[in-house]
């Protein structure tokens, strides 16, 4: 469900992503900024979106000069705290790291070749330690 989602936003910056520097897009038209843009040199370096419009940020995404991803965040909840992060070089995904338990500490760390997960590793007690790891690259 996560991907789809992100999916979806990925994509629904195709048609907007003209946008001019700092600018700010009510979606909605309730008269609130629900979408952010940072440029540089013309071009978006950072997006942010308030996705369920409670006035608070709950999705970034940055992105290199190429126009490639670089980082994504999100509030998959929506408690104000970021809890999903993906990192990506040369705009492949190589991790997502996973506050599970909304507690505001990752706990699940997996390591990525695009779709394809090659590891990960999870506290499943949340004591801060790494529990369990499966590794698919052996």
């Amino acid at each position: 469900m996560k991907t789809v989602v992100l999916l979806i936003l990925s994509l629904s910056c195709a048609g907007v992503c003209q946008a001019s520097p700092g600018q700010a897009v009510d979606s909605n038209s309730d008269g609130l900024a629900d979408q952010w843009y940072d440029m540089t040199d013309g071009r978006i370096q950072k997006v942010s979106m308030d996705r369920n419009f409670d006035e608070a940020i709950d999705y970034n995404i940055e992105y290199d000069f190429g126009h490639r991803k670089l980082y994504e965040e999100l509030d998959f909840n929506h408690d104000g705290k970021m809890d999903d992060f993906y990192f990506y070089e040369e705009g492949k995904l190589v991790r997502q790291e996973i506050d599970s338990n909304f507690d505001g500490a990752v706990d699940i760390w997996v390591s990525l070749d695009g779709m394809y997960i090659l590891k990960y590793e999870m506290d499943t007690d949340f004591d801060g330690s790494i529990d369990l790891v499966r590794d698919y690259q052996q």
